[in-house]
């Protein structure tokens, strides 16, 4: 068990962490040079597509929408909530409660109201 925390190996001099230190902020700087996104900025092709993009988005949002009216969105949710089996969606899809014989029989019952 002593082995799992043997810090023996861990190299604990200044010069290490120093040289560390300086290949992380060599790298770091190097990213903010060349890396990422800064390439779209400054190219106008990038300024071209990014406008484009912009403007196709802004025309989306313009575009009428279609109404949907309140009874048929009522139904639709209905549809999507009901359960799968058939006790469920006699229940769930009907306005009024469903008869007990309809319910205990499944479709023999349906006409005995």
């Amino acid at each position: 068990m002593t082995d799992l925390f043997d810090t023996s190996q861990v190299r604990d001099e200044p010069a290490h962490w120093d040289a560390l230190s300086e290949r992380i902020a060599a790298h770091a700087a190097g990213a903010t040079k060349g890396g990422g996104m800064g390439w779209l900025a400054q190219s106008p092709a990038g300024w071209l597509a990014t406008s484009l993009l912009l403007a196709a988005a802004l025309a989306f949002m313009l575009l009428p929408a279609r109404p949907a009216a309140e009874g048929d969105l009522k139904a639709e949710w209905s549809r999507v909530l009901a359960p799968g089996d058939a006790v469920g969606k006699a229940i769930g899809l009907q306005d009024d409660p469903p008869a007990i014989g309809a319910l205990l029989l499944g479709s023999q019952g349906r006409g005995s109201r």
